[in-house]
């Protein structure tokens, strides 16, 4: 009897210790996955559900130097990626739809994104990129709709079409004077009322700035003001397309007419108020030169 219930107390130990830790599997890390071709690591995909991920300098002893095309693909559960200064292409469509990302700071080792690279992600609401980068490539942020501003840095040339189409949030944006053409529907459905465009832009393609959907087709964004130096082709573009325009002597300007919000200051407000300035001092000085006589 006694071998009998110790035969059975072994026996439901060891069924016991023989069913797999689901917890265990659960818990482990999940990550990315890479290749080495000539001593350098191209990160190729994820594996898992991954929310942060920490990509190193060196792998296996080789330098990490390119995001490969649809690495992160819909990878809805990424909230976060640190992306190393070795890193110097992310491809196209690299970080299509990853819904859930939050920020991504892309350094300044990095030359060259692709297209579609961020499209789709849209709680994405902080970027930081590398001013080593020439061209945005067509739809390269399109339909983030979290992001609420963007300063085009100066290393930046061209804006390619679609680029920020459908970012329904963005309220300001700043153009360099290095910029040179922006693309259809760059600014297709945002949420600016007013845009600056520099001297420098000598090319803006169809629906490029001010358009919205309807149900006809696109159409003008009500109230929307195209700022910038007459007779440029922005101004042209204004015309063209029966979108208001205002006259800006030059960048400095320009940026001193919009407040932190996006939302213009009319440039008559700003004479009117150095106007007022300059009577102020005007009949201070006055004054005191009065007084002074009445002393003497």
């Amino acid at each position: 009897m006694k071998k009998r219930l110790f035969s059975a107390i072994i026996a439901a130990v060891s069924a016991i210790t023989a069913v797999p830790c689901t917890t265990c599997a659960e818990e482990k890390p999940a990550g990315y996955t890479y290749s080495i071709i000539d001593n350098e690591v191209t990160v190729t995909g994820f594996e898992g559900e991954p929310t942060y991920i920490e990509i190193p300098e060196i792998v296996e002893g080789c330098r990490v130097t390119e995001i490969r095309d649809n690495a992160f693909y819909e990878c809805g559960s990424l909230r976060h990626i640190a992306l190393p200064d070795s890193i110097e292409k992310i491809g196209h469509h690299a970080f299509y739809a990853c819904y859930s990302l939050e920020s991504i700071t892309i350094p300044d080792s990095v030359t060259e994104i692709g297209m579609g690279c961020f499209c789709g992600c849209e709680n994405l609401a902080s970027i930081t990129l590398s001013e080593n980068i020439q061209r945005l490539p067509d739809s390269c942020f399109r339909s983030c709709t979290s992001l609420t501003a963007f300063d085009i840095p100066v290393s930046i040339t061209d804006i390619g079409d679609f680029c920020f189409s459908g970012c329904t949030s963005l309220s300001r944006v700043t153009i360099s004077d290095t910029v040179q053409s922006i693309g259809d529907c760059a600014f297709y459905m945002c949420g600016m009322d007013s845009l600056y465009i520099p001297e420098s832009v000598d090319k803006l393609g169809t629906c490029s700035v001010g358009f919205v959907p309807t149900d006809s087709g696109a159409s003008q964004v009500e109230n929307f003001t195209i700022m910038g130096i007459k007779k440029s082709p922005a101004a042209k573009y204004a015309e063209e397309n029966s979108l208001s325009f205002c006259n800006a002597e030059d960048s400095v300007h320009a940026f001193a007419i919009q407040s932190i919000s996006g939302r213009r200051i009319p440039i008559p407000s700003i004479f009117v108020i150095s106007g007022i300035i300059l009577i102020i001092a005007s009949l201070t000085l006055i004054i005191l030169k009065n007084k002074r006589n009445r002393n003497k």
